[in-house]
């Protein structure tokens, strides 16, 4: 039995090696391997990072009232412009003129109390000058004086009580005729009312962010409209206030707005996804600097927001850069102990980065240092001199091409250069 294993073994080892000898035949034949290559030249590149979300104006105001009451009257209707300091709403005014007048009363009390010590502190002062007088001619006692001096100082508190009095009458009475001027609500801006949320004869509430429903009405300004969309942590890093975005809105396909960025929040929001993973997002807001008739609040948009440039590059398509297939000599690639940073346990340097140009038919393995890419072409800023041939292709080819390998070039499609360039 044991011997039947060992040869079904042995057997497995010899198919495995006829296999490889017969894989790598067959890829160092004369024909070579099957590739697709592109030269290489110079291109304009935008690296742009793109983000979705949705259209919102600028300047956006939640009415609300500082007060509770009934609603007497709406004059505006869903979809109105108005202007800064038109009437939009009045409530019932009944309670609000009663507390006003109340108000004046205590104020007019207050002021005939402040009246009544002041004309009894100076009866008091008139009364301590003739005491004083007569205590110095030895007239009266020094009782006396003191009696008169302890009046005085008991007047002048009680007047100084009473100014407080007639001051917090002024207060209450301002607040009065406030609260009744609240009644009638203006439009703080120009603009158009988006969103109505009340009718006539219902009551409202203090506005408050905590308070769902206490808004009367939304007033936006729909000439100045801003993107809000959201951008992943992994790009949010690339972004900074002032760079230009372009702008797509999906009610208007194929028309394109221009904007800039002018807020980038500096917290993310965290999104569940399914189980304990999430995706942390980072709102952004691009200022719409195009106008665009019929564009409205909460349309769905795209940004692409351009983070970096560069005009007449060294550039390739993404998928001819490949990790870099550089061994260590044979103990390292045996001892995985032996391996250094950055290295697996094949001995392949990892932050290595190369294209395989093809000279004479001959795959010849360059290192390159790329830089920023867009879509479809990234930068060669080392490594390259502009006058190769790279291999773009297949798959599969670039997965198993080596240095010194022969290739057979079958076609490519030719670039056309980065759609991307749209922001010159």
């Amino acid at each position: 039995m044991k011997r039947v294993v060992i040869v079904i073994i042995i057997l497995i080892v010899l198919v495995a090696i006829v296999v490889a000898v017969g894989v790598a035949i067959k890829k160092r034949s004369t024909n070579g391997i099957e590739v697709q290559t592109e030269k290489v030249e110079r291109r304009d590149i935008s690296q742009v990072v793109t983000a979705f979300g949705r259209l919102s104006p600028e300047v956006e105001v939640d009415i609300s009232t500082r007060i509770i009451g009934q609603i007497e009257n709406i004059y505006i209707e869903e979809g109105d412009t108005v202007e800064k300091g038109d009437t939009l709403v009045t409530l019932e005014k009944t309670r609000y003129v009663a507390s006003l007048n109340s108000a004046k009363a205590s104020l007019r009390g207050s002021g005939a109390q402040v009246d009544r010590v002041d004309v009894n502190l100076e009866q008091a002062r008139d009364t301590e000058r003739k005491t004083r007088s007569m205590f110095d001619k030895n007239l009266v006692s020094e009782d006396a004086l003191k009696r008169a001096v302890t009046q005085v100082k008991l007047l002048e508190a009680e007047i100084a009580s009473t100014r407080d009095g007639v001051a917090r009458a002024r207060a209450a009475l301002d607040e009065a005729q406030d609260n009744l001027d609240q009644t009638t609500m203006l439009a703080p801006v120009s603009g158009v009312i988006v969103k109505l949320y009340a009718e006539a004869g219902e009551n409202v509430i203090t506005g408050t962010t905590n308070i769902a429903g206490s808004a009367i009405m939304t007033l936006a300004q729909l000439d100045a409209m801003e993107a809000v969309v959201s951008v992943d942590e992994a790009d949010v890093v690339d972004l900074e206030i002032g760079q230009e975005a372009r702008i797509e809105v999906d009610a208007f396909p194929d028309t394109f707005l221009t904007g800039t960025v002018i807020k980038i929040a500096n917290r993310a929001t965290l999104q569940n996804i399914g189980g304990q993973e999430t995706v942390a997002n980072f709102e952004v807001k691009v200022a719409v600097s195009d106008r665009l008739d019929g564009i409205r609040p909460g349309m769905s948009c795209s940004a692409e927001i351009e983070v970096a440039k560069a005009d007449s590059v060294l550039a390739v398509p993404i998928q001819a850069v490949v990790a870099a297939k550089k061994k260590e000599d044979e103990a390292e690639e045996k001892d995985p102990k032996s391996r250094k940073d950055g290295e697996n346990f094949n001995g392949f340097k990892r932050s290595d980065e190369a294209v395989f140009a093809v000279e004479k038919e001959i795959a010849v393995q360059k290192i390159v240092k790329t830089g920023i890419a867009d879509d479809r072409y990234i930068e060669i800023v080392e490594g390259l001199d502009g006058k190769e041939e790279v291999v773009i292709g297949r798959y599969k080819a670039l997965r198993e091409i080596e240095d010194g390998d022969r290739v057979r070039i079958t076609g490519g499609e030719k670039g056309n250069g980065s759609r991307n360039a749209r922001f010159d």
